[in-house]
């Protein structure tokens, strides 16, 4: 039964990743909303998929992410004010993504989940920001 359970676990794992992988990077929507610009915050998370296989080649790794964009199109980022809020509103995205990834994955502990996902959404702020004042 340990065989079943292993595989019940993989195609879950499977499912989950197939739907959220992609790589580590915060960045300019693809597609934002059509309420403006956004940026998009992402919360990764490795996981390693319990099946049977040779001692010599390792457990694989699922890389499963949770994207939500941030929308900005109400700030004038020329005013650190607004900037600030959108800092803001890129770490209040990032906890909404790592505890969606708590929620979807609650076997695979990541304490650093946050600050990453946080770090990663704060560059793409900051090269919006900029782009805004013209210090490109």
């Amino acid at each position: 039964m340990k065989t079943g359970s292993a595989r019940s676990i993989l195609a879950a794992a499977v499912a989950v990743s197939g739907l959220l992988a992609a790589p580590v990077l915060a960045q300019e929507a693809e597609n934002p909303p059509s309420d403006g610009p956004a940026i998009t915050v992402e919360a990764p998370r490795q996981v390693a998929v319990p099946i049977e296989r040779s001692p010599y080649t390792g457990a694989p790794i699922a890389v499963s992410t949770v994207r939500i964009p941030v929308l900005y199109g109400d700030l004038d980022l020329t005013r650190d004010e607004d900037a600030e809020r959108l800092m803001t509103r890129v770490g209040r995205v990032a906890q909404d993504a790592c505890g969606e990834l708590d929620r979807l994955l609650p076997f695979s502990e990541d304490s650093d989940c946050v600050r990453r996902a946080k770090a990663n959404g704060e560059a793409a702020a900051s090269e919006a920001i900029a782009a805004a004042r013209g210090e490109q």
